[in-house]
């Protein structure tokens, strides 16, 4: 899993600037249509990234949404460091 959260760290930077940014619309607060599209696509769980951010010594995920924009999913993160500073980011839903 220490691969996984490299990617996620690089993708996070990397999708700060993710073209074709999504508004508020793009992105799902019914957790229950969020987690059919995550089985469908076959996207990386918010398990697989709260565990990852925390294995990591990242952090802990304090809060998640999944949103859409034209080049696929991704999710919204709220991440509280080890410090106990909150941090929002971004970092892509890529299929697993």
């Amino acid at each position: 899993m220490a691969g996984f959260i490299g990617a996620v760290a690089v993708t996070a930077a990397a999708a700060l600037v993710l073209p074709g940014s999504a508004c508020a619309e793009d992105c799902l607060t019914d957790w229950g249509m969020a987690g059919q599209i995550v089985r469908s696509e076959n996207l990386i769980t918010v398990e697989e990234v709260s565990k990852s951010l925390a294995a990591d010594g990242i952090g802990e995920l304090v809060k998640t949404t999944l949103c859409r924009s034209r080049d696929g999913y991704f999710y919204r993160i709220v991440v509280r460091s080890p410090t106990g500073q909150l941090r929002t980011t971004v970092i892509t839903a890529t299929v697993r």
